[in-house]
């Protein structure tokens, strides 16, 4: 599945009528980096942090991705739910 960390679109509300779009690579990979455990999470932070845009993420990646986000903001954690439902609808729609 492909994500991009570079170009994350967060709502500014809960009404969902403005959003931003946010470069979180940086920000996100160093939040695994301080929580995370393991190689795997190792592997992950770098992977976010040198991604470029759209990158393919395994299922295994993914549900890390949505655990770790579930450790932030609750607007993070809806543009990240929101980026893999996205993800998963172009996937399954080709």
């Amino acid at each position: 599945m492909k994500l991009n960390f570079k170009e994350l679109r967060v709502f500014n509300s809960l009404s969902r009528t403005q959003h931003s779009v946010e470069d979180v690579r940086e920000m996100f990979a160093d939040a695994i980096y301080a929580s995370g455990r393991g190689i795997a999470s190792l592997e992950l932070c770098r992977k976010i942090y040198n991604s470029i845009g759209e990158e393919e993420y395994n299922e295994k990646e993914v549900d890390m991705i949505q655990a770790y986000a579930n450790l932030g903001s609750p607007r993070f954690i809806d543009a990240i739910n929101e980026m893999v439902k996205n993800a998963k609808n172009d996937t399954t729609s080709k």
